[in-house]
């Protein structure tokens, strides 16, 4: 059983993260919301789009209990989010469309992902494996470490999404 006080962590950690992502969205200009910054950038309507395919809920439809702490993973996982310089290549299942998108939209998307997310914390047994997705390299994450992994991940694109906002808009120009 995970104590009252790490869930409150979590559920305080993710609602942060969802608030500033959400919040840098606010700071992007609607006419270059689907206009890729600079060479070799996703716009920041398809960085929300990532963000969306991949914090949409957990893939736990299949879970099953365990002995292992519900934590473990987190030290393994930890150090690639916060490494800003490494570069991932996103599962294709996550990669965003190129269609144009409303700011507007896409932050209603994100408000609902946010709330369905932090219902897990209070609904859901977070120590449960969950067995329909195994992480490359670190295996099955426990419904907890899946919800530390999205916080992270939020954290790590919107640097990127701040990137945007600092940089000139190459294709503006």
């Amino acid at each position: 059983m995970i104590p009252a006080s790490e869930k409150d962590t979590l559920y305080k950690a993710l609602t942060e993260a969802f608030d500033a992502f959400i919040s840098t969205i606010y700071q992007i200009d609607e006419s270059v919301v689907n206009t890729i910054p600079f060479t070799g950038s996703w716009t920041p309507a398809q960085v929300v789009t990532h963000i969306l395919l991949a914090t949409d809920g957990l893939p736990d439809n299949k879970t099953m209990s365990t002995n292992r702490a519900y934590d473990s993973c987190l030290p393994q996982i930890r150090p690639w989010w916060e490494d800003l310089s490494q570069k991932f290549q996103s599962p294709e299942s996550l990669m965003p469309d190129s269609l144009p998108h409303q700011k507007s939209e896409l932050i209603t998307k994100l408000k609902h992902v946010k709330e369905k997310d932090l219902a897990i914390i209070s609904e859901k047994d977070l120590t449960a494996i969950c067995h329909d997705f195994e992480l490359p390299g670190v295996g099955y994450l426990t419904r907890y470490e899946w919800l530390w992994f999205i916080q992270m991940h939020l954290k790590r694109h919107q640097f990127q999404l701040e990137n945007m906002v600092n940089r000139s808009f190459e294709a503006g120009r």
